[in-house]
């Protein structure tokens, strides 16, 4: 009798475990399913990817919203907003930052920098 207790308590024991395995299996597998589907669907990867450096000259009335918006479209090697763009405008032009607020002047140039997709490099 004490024998069938202790056996019985065993097996109880071994299919907890089981189950806590099952489960812990199931947690893992979905969140790894919803890493790649996010990632899929963010674009986080879009391909290779080559960086494109520019020099670009202030003209009169340029701002660096309107820099950034022409230069966005060429942005072809992964999502950016705008916002983000200018403000890599601003990181990559050390004139630009420390208390200047990303003022620019005509005839001032400025390094810009944006992603394309392997192949539309010069497009």
């Amino acid at each position: 009798m004490i024998i069938d207790r202790e056996w019985d308590e065993l097996i109880k024991e071994q299919q907890d475990r089981k189950k806590r395995l099952e489960s812990l299996i199931k947690k893992f597998v979905g969140g790894a399913a919803l890493i790649g589907a996010a990632v899929l669907l963010t674009g986080f990867y879009e391909g290779d990817q080559q960086l494109i450096e520019e020099t670009y000259v202030v003209k009169k009335g340029d701002t660096l919203r309107h820099i950034a918006e022409e230069y966005l479209p060429k942005n072809t090697g992964g999502r950016r907003y705008i916002l983000e763009f200018e403000e890599g405008i601003i990181e990559n032009n050390p004139a630009l930052q420390h208390g200047n607020s990303g003022n620019i002047h005509p005839g001032q140039e400025i390094k810009i920098t944006y992603w394309v997709k392997k192949g539309d490099a010069g497009k």
